[in-house]
């Protein structure tokens, strides 16, 4: 798939770019020895198995098999096409370009996405102009002024008005030469019942969404007057999916990672209002509960989730479905304590942000605590006469937390505060994990997900899997000098006439052959980008992982020698298995010559096995 584009360039491109810096925008990374590592962005963890080796180039998880380079973690992570993957790799890189011929017919998929971000991304400018600069945006401007917003601020989150005379957007795009089916595709107009196209979104504050490189592919919008709906997104566009998109990811992705934590938070303005005041870390849903998308987003990058929903009923109920959802995913959580009837971004603005960071914040209690809370609202008369029904269901609640540390600490909390015997607690709670750990034997394949966007399928042996044989860990050492070495598989292509005995072997091998044919040198990356099998490409990413560094190959050539030699002896055994079969049926036909002629071959074979030499037979 990388032949439509120059080497060169390829080169070029891999030089300037730092896989560490591609990854860490996704995933949170820890430095392990010579690799560093994460949770897996393809499938759910809890312990990491996704491993980044930037002397090599490369990924692999040990957990899922993804594995590649800078380029297929993009297509992967990204949803992207190759040629999409080295556009964008090139645009971080500052690379114009190579001219592309007969590019291929799915990249109009590729034209059309650049259409739509180009038309909404002209669309926020259009918004934001007509805020700072018009008339019509004077209503929208004292709003924001009014919250707390400053223009610096306003103009950083390219904050904007729309007209509510119905025609405005849509004139502007027009004259700017977008179709219709464009402006109505990217969410911004619609036809009337009379063919007339108007603007979607009128006399409303208007706040862009964007994605996670922080392009605009959509907006939220807040009525000015009392028009109803008071808030209103984008339609679900080939740009825009509601439930995977976090509003303020991009900008607070930088220190979510710095701090490991993220602030989770129910409106754009409350957003906006504490990034104003210093608190970076702020992100939100699009008006809706959090999604496991918009979870696995946060899960990517950051080591805690604080909620911080509004102090109401309302609010609370909230934080309690984003607790199940990122408990799903092994995603710590704690919940900030609001009072009722203030947002965030009120209370920041009337105490400050360290006032904010230090009672609200650093206060906020654990998920489980919280949980347990809240119940107490369903049981009025915890404390008396309904004791042992909130007991019940509470044990239930520990029972879901994953720490053991947490739910001692609770059981015996619980214990003290309502007087009950903690071996009692502890009977019940092991009933309870007994009840989790019997219903998720029944569903582990619902709760595991995998959002790798290319099949790995190669199996991973089981914990009673037997050793390989010796053949085939002697093929896989070839291989893995063979991707190190240029010399070396030129030496296995030439003392070997066969295919390694395990298909994934030998179509690695095919791999290599195919590429040598066409380089002099051994290049990892530049052979791992050509790869399109995912099986081969995940094996392929394995095997390097543990491979040598190369300043250590000089002293394995008679290894090497040892491991075609045991490759060559493996084909003479199987030949002779085959001979020897062939002689016992000769026997039992009574074939005097056929006999003769498997026996001459026999000790052929065998004479080539003990003297350790085997002449190369051309195969056709």
């Amino acid at each position: 798939m990388s032949m439509r584009i120059p080497e060169e360039f390829l080169a070029l491109l891999r030089q300037k770019i730092d896989i560490v810096d591609i990854v860490s925008e996704y995933v949170r990374l820890k430095r392990a020895g010579r690799s560093l590592v994460g949770l897996c962005p393809f499938h759910s963890e809890r312990t990491p198995s996704f491993h980044v080796t930037p002397s090599k180039g490369f990924y692999h998880c040990f957990g899922c098999g993804a594995g590649g380079t800078a380029i297929t973690f993009l297509m992967d992570v990204e949803q992207l096409s190759f040629l999409q993957a080295i556009e964008r790799l090139a645009q971080k890189a500052g690379l114009p370009m190579p001219v592309i011929e007969d590019r291929p017919a799915d990249d109009l998929y590729s034209q059309k996405r650049s259409q739509l971000l180009q038309i909404t991304d002209l669309a926020a400018k259009f918004y934001n102009h007509i805020l700072m600069n018009h008339d019509a945006g004077t209503q929208g401007l004292t709003y924001l002024l009014n919250r707390g917003l400053t223009k610096k601020t306003a103009a950083q989150f390219e904050l904007g008005v729309s007209p509510g005379t119905g025609r405005t957007l849509t004139d502007f795009l027009r004259r700017r030469q977008f179709s219709v089916d464009l402006i109505e595709e990217a969410g911004l107009g619609f036809l009337t019942d009379r063919g007339e196209l108007r603007d979607r979104f009128r006399g409303r504050v208007m706040f862009p969404i964007s994605d996670i490189q922080g392009r605009t592919i959509g907006f939220g919008a807040r009525a000015l007057g009392a028009e109803e709906p008071k808030y209103l997104n984008t339609q679900e566009t080939p740009l825009f999916k509601k439930g995977n998109v976090l509003y303020g990811y991009s900008r607070a992705r930088q220190a979510i990672r710095q701090t490991g934590k993220v602030l989770l938070l129910e409106g754009y303005m409350d957003v906006i209002g504490l990034h104003q005041s210093g608190l970076l870390n702020a992100v939100a849903t699009l008006g809706t509960a959090l999604t496991p998308e918009q979870a696995g987003l946060l899960r990517r990058v950051a080591e805690e989730v604080i909620l911080v929903y509004d102090g109401d009923s309302a609010g609370r109920q909230a934080a309690q479905k984003s607790i199940q959802v990122l408990r799903a995913l092994q995603v710590p959580v704690k919940v900030a304590q609001m009072p009722q009837g203030v947002d965030p971004d009120e209370w920041v603005r009337e105490q400050g942000a360290e006032t904010f960071r230090a009672n609200v914040l650093e206060t906020a209690m654990g998920a489980l605590q919280f949980e347990l809370l809240m119940l107490t609202h369903k049981h009025p008369d915890h404390m008396s006469s309904g004791r042992i029904e909130y007991l019940r269901e509470a044990m239930q609640i520990v029972a879901n937390e994953d720490s053991s540390i947490e739910r001692e600490a609770t059981i015996e909390w619980l214990s003290r505060t309502y007087s009950i015997s903690l071996s009692a607690l502890r009977e019940d709670l092991q009933a309870q994990l007994r009840a989790k750990e019997k219903r998720s034997q029944t569903d582990r394949s619902v709760k595991k997900w995998n959002t790798v966007s290319r099949a790995y399928t190669v199996e991973r042996p089981s914990d009673n899997a037997k050793l390989p044989a010796k053949h085939e860990v002697a093929e896989r050492q070839l291989l893995t000098y063979m991707l190190l070495d240029a010399a070396i598989a030129k030496q296995v292509e030439s003392g070997l006439a066969t295919e390694f005995s395990l298909p994934i072997h030998s179509a690695l091998q095919a791999y290599l052959y195919t590429f040598y044919a066409d380089h002099e040198a051994a290049d990892p990356e530049l052979f791992l980008s050509g790869v399109d099998d995912p099986e081969v490409l995940q094996f392929a990413t394995k095997l390097l992982h543990h491979a040598p560094e190369t300043e250590e190959l000089g002293s394995e050539s008679g290894a090497i020698r040892d491991y075609i030699q045991c490759v060559i002896a493996y084909g003479v055994e199987k030949e002779l298995a085959t001979v020897s079969m062939q002689l016992k049926l000769a026997s039992e036909r009574g074939d005097i010559a056929g006999m003769k002629a498997m026996e001459a071959e026999l000790w052929r074979l065998q004479r080539e096995l003990s003297a350790g030499v085997r002449e190369v037979r051309a195969r056709a």
